[in-house]
């Protein structure tokens, strides 16, 4: 049997995006952030559905930053579309929300340097 061609794994990627809501944000009611997030964000994710966001709210435990986005893609100009969308919606041109660090990562990226490098089986 001839050995099979065999492509190796897309880079993992993860955009730990660090935000802290503004006043202007806190003091809209829940149903007004409710409705701003269906109008203007629920749109975006769903174009640029390469991208997997969640959110997760800090501000109980910590107080900077207030909420976390996480991203997980392997397709970097989908981020990039979609982070340029969330700089034109409301979230931030507001703003209701200010952005503190945008830390991207490669999960596991010593491993795929390894291979690409052949330092690794």
């Amino acid at each position: 049997m001839g050995r099979m061609n065999t492509v190796p794994p897309q880079p993992r990627f993860t955009v730990f995006v660090h935000l802290t809501a503004l006043p202007s944000w806190l003091a809209l009611t829940r149903p007004e952030r409710q409705q701003i997030i269906a109008d203007h964000v629920q749109p975006l994710l769903e174009k640029h559905d390469a991208v997997q966001v969640r959110w997760f709210d800090a501000e109980a435990w910590a107080a900077a930053p207030s909420d976390v986005l996480v991203a997980t893609t392997d397709d970097l100009t989908a981020w990039s579309d979609l982070f340029e969308g969330l700089r034109d919606s409301p979230l931030w041109s507001v703003p209701y929300f200010r952005v503190e660090l945008v830390l991207p990562t490669a999960e596991d990226g010593f491993a795929d340097y390894e291979r690409r490098t052949g330092q690794r089986d």
